[in-house]
């Protein structure tokens, strides 16, 4: 393969724009009108924002009726979510666990995150895919083995709720609730400002206004399903949601697929790109910056993100709408079965991102658009599908990837409002609160976090330094006492507080230094251990010189819930009380599955990857690997899945909401 004179391959195209920051071209260089063929919609010129696609009719109705679907469904499921806080919140855990699968698959399979997955394909190629750990990508292992049925055997409402039954219901416990709710509000509207930066910039390109306004509108419209519907409406709107996005996923990484031309693209990338294995300095990489993040020191990042991703997933859900969904799940044994099946309805994400990337960085065939792109990649989404889509598709696609962004929307909504009305109002504004009372106050606490993830994007313009803040620096000051509060029972009420708001204070403190002290932020791969050790002494200092959890609290927990680690002394207890109680899974079983599960799925990711670049021999490795995983999970996970817990009787779920905000201790929902 002939190489440039220079030696080097032209596409470093992302590499030496981004060493600028990924400052934007100036405006005129979008003067003139494109279209690729006459079949195609046509991207006009935009002076303010960027390429802006002008959208056919046929378009335009597919959205609009897709749309106007969606509004349908959530506002006829408004009065049976109306029936009480479990029915508008968990669904009134009568739904069917393949049907929370698809929904918490669909609410990972944002626009805004895909837009970012894409970028860090084009930028940084394969060696991308372990960028992906910050988020915990192959979290879906753990949910399946034993984190799903953990959370659903708490049986709660919130996650914040579920601190009584692990630290009581006494100062300390109470204490503990207070702070993981506010971190719950803080990372939710994190999350709700990230994902309309994204839908800004997405929407900008089809419409003629600026992302800010873009981002008004759509979340705006998007809203009104999402205050009415409830739990019931958002489950039953993703199904339909999982099945678009899915469809019009794979549709795209079929046209990616046959779109790529080998020796074209190797003329195009150097010669590492396609090489997944990390490397310390990679000589690709020096001095390549995006969003604030130097990929300089690769190694070092690669360390950070995959200890944050452990992190991660040994702690549970970050995501806090994940919680909702096995709280939700009927039993334990639907919790776990419906974290298998989020894991592999998941998978199509990877070869669309993919399929975007490669048709990016082998160009569109106009010197203004590949230019934009190489300027700002985390636009690529949007452009590819409207330079490369005939009309029709472009509205299909367009309505999939609404699906993708509406889930998660409507997820973060719904679980941010459980958190404001569960947690703060009926806790400590109005305990008496009758179910219909909770409903209106859920609406206008549904309403406050839209109009504040709206105001957040007015002041944010980069979705990688959004992501990296939340999932990199806040993650590191709350992880530590979030991962130890299921491993170690010694953690109380007072540490885990202390880890959680000490954490908080220092994540926002290096953000404020970030923009006001220093000349540029603080690497990733000093920041989060510094705030992570911090956040981890703070947390067993404060737990140590305390009072340790009530042993009657701690022993309810342990029986309910059964989980590993450092329980010996509170395990004795139970054992002294009933000679009869063991773990219904040895733990030992648990992280066999942990393990298969956690190969099987990132062999399967990867594996779709190397199928888009036509590397079929690495394709038929992975998906082989993924094959043999499955069928040693069928003998040792699926054979010893928990046994169905009996029905509960609807009326008896809504009776218990109104008499307290809480479960008694120990209590055991299934």
């Amino acid at each position: 393969m002939e190489r440039p004179r220079n030696g080097k391959s032209d596409s470093t195209w992302g590499m030496d724009s981004l060493r600028a920051d990924c400052v934007r071209i100036p405006g005129h260089l979008y003067s003139e009108v494109f279209s690729l063929r006459k079949r195609r919609p046509t991207l006009l010129a935009n002076t303010t924002n960027g390429p802006e696609m002008k959208l056919s009719l046929t378009d335009q109705l597919i959205v609009v009726a897709y749309l106007a679907a969606i509004m349908g469904i959530g506002l006829a499921m408004k009065r049976r979510a109306a029936k009480g806080m479990s029915s508008y919140f968990l669904g009134g855990r009568r739904l069917p666990w393949w049907a929370l699968a698809m929904s918490g698959s669909s609410s990972y399979f944002d626009i805004t995150g895909t837009m970012w997955i894409v970028s860090t394909f084009i930028v940084l190629g394969l060696k991308g895919m372990w960028v992906h750990w910050l988020w915990g990508f192959p979290i879906t292992a753990f949910y399946l083995a034993f984190m799903g049925k953990w959370i659903r055997r708490s049986g709660v409402l919130t996650g914040a709720e579920w601190m009584y039954t692990r630290f009581g219901r006494a100062r300390a416990g109470d204490t503990a609730r207070l702070s993981y709710t506010l971190f719950a509000i803080l990372t939710i509207t994190a999350l709700l400002g990230y994902g309309a930066i994204g839908m800004g910039k997405f929407g900008a390109i089809f419409l003629p206004f600026s992302p800010f306004t873009c981002a008004v509108l759509i979340l705006g419209v998007t809203g009104l399903y999402v205050v009415a519907g409830g739990f019931h409406g958002i489950v039953r709107v993703e199904i339909v949601q999982t099945v678009i996005l899915s469809a019009g996923a794979i549709a795209f990484a079929i046209i990616g697929y046959r779109h790529f031309d080998s020796a074209l693209f190797a003329a195009k990338v150097s010669g590492n790109w396609i090489n997944i294995l990390p490397q310390a300095r990679p000589t690709e990489l020096q001095g390549v910056v995006a969003g604030g993040t130097d990929y300089s020191f690769f190694g070092a990042l690669v360390a950070v993100w995959v200890a944050k991703g452990l992190l991660l997933c040994f702690s549970g859900p970050e995501q806090l709408y994940d919680f909702q969904r096995f709280l939700a799940a009927r039993d334990a044994r639907d919790a776990s079965k419906l974290g298998a099946l989020w894991g592999a309805i998941h998978t199509v994400r990877w070869p669309f991102a993919m399929a975007i990337a490669v048709m990016a960085i082998m160009g569109l065939g106009n010197p203004a658009l590949d230019a934009a792109l190489k300027h700002d990649p985390e636009t690529a989404l949007p452009v590819i599908i409207g330079a490369m889509l005939p009309v029709g598709l472009v509205g299909f696609m367009l309505a999939a990837l609404l699906s993708g962004f509406l889930a998660t929307f409507s997820s973060t909504v719904n679980g941010g409002a459980a958190y404001l009305v569960k947690d703060l109002y009926q806790r400590y504004i109005n305990p008496q609160a009758s179910s219909k009372t909770l409903i209106r106050a859920s609406y206008v606490a549904s309403s406050l976090l839209i109009i504040t993830g709206i105001v957040i994007s007015y002041f944010g313009t980069s979705i990688n330094t959004a992501f990296l803040w939340i999932f990199g620096t806040l993650a590191a000051g709350i992880l530590p006492p979030n991962v130890l509060r299921w491993y170690w029972w010694r953690l109380n009420g007072w540490g885990y507080a202390a880890g959680v708001l000490g954490g908080m204070a220092l994540s926002l403190g290096q953000a404020v230094a970030d923009t006001s002290l220093f000349s540029s932020p603080l690497p990733l791969y000093i920041g989060f251990p510094v705030i992570a050790i911090a956040s981890t002494i703070i947390t067993i200092t404060v737990a140590l010189i305390t009072q340790p959890t009530d042993m009657t609290t701690l022993e309810g927990f342990y029986e309910n819930v059964q989980p590993a680690g450092a329980w010996s002394p509170v395990r004795q207890r139970v054992l002294a009380r009933n000679s009869r109680f063991e773990r219904e899974t040895p733990y030992s079983l648990e992280a066999l599955n942990t393990l298969l599960a956690l190969i099987g799925i990132c062999a399967l990711y990867v594996g779709t990857l190397y199928l888009i670049l036509h590397r079929q021999t690495m394709t038929f490795a992975c998906f082989a690997t993924t094959a043999v995983m499955c069928v040693l999970l069928y003998f040792t996970w699926y054979k010893h899945l928990p046994s169905p817990a009996p029905e509960v009787p609807e009326e008896e779920t809504a009776a218990t909401e109104t008499t307290a905000a809480t479960p008694p201790v120990g209590s055991a929902a299934d």
